[in-house]
């Protein structure tokens, strides 16, 4: 069992967009204080930089939302996402379909001992 498990936990409405807002918050540093463990649990060839900047991406892309239980149904996706991601309910290959494929890869060996090393 892996020592970065995260419990399940009861859904909630939000009592206003500031308790909203105050959730969400408390959501981003969650994801962000699990970079590390994420990279640690599946073993990544992206840093925990690159996992931060790509959920600020996800944050940022939902802002400007104002409706209150559309940011509870993301809230609830989220949390989601973070438990099955801590929890190892996913494999390798799902947490790196959340990265584009050029934009987080490592640069490519060119000379022939690094590609030899790598498997290329």
């Amino acid at each position: 069992m892996s020592s970065h498990f995260l419990p399940s936990i009861k859904t909630a409405s939000s009592v206003s967009l500031a308790d909203a807002r105050r959730r969400s918050l408390g959501l981003y540093k969650q994801w962000l204080r699990s970079a590390p463990a994420i990279v640690d649990i599946y073993q990544l060839d992206i840093t925990s930089a690159a996992i931060r900047r790509r959920v600020r991406q996800e944050f940022e892309t939902n802002r400007y939302v104002r409706d209150s239980q559309v940011i509870d149904i993301l809230l609830f996706k989220g949390r989601v996402e973070l438990e099955e991601t801590l929890n190892h309910w996913k494999q390798k290959t799902h947490v790196m379909r959340f990265f584009p494929n050029d934009e987080y890869a490592q640069p490519k060996p060119v000379d022939f001992l690094n590609k030899f090393y790598d498997g290329v």
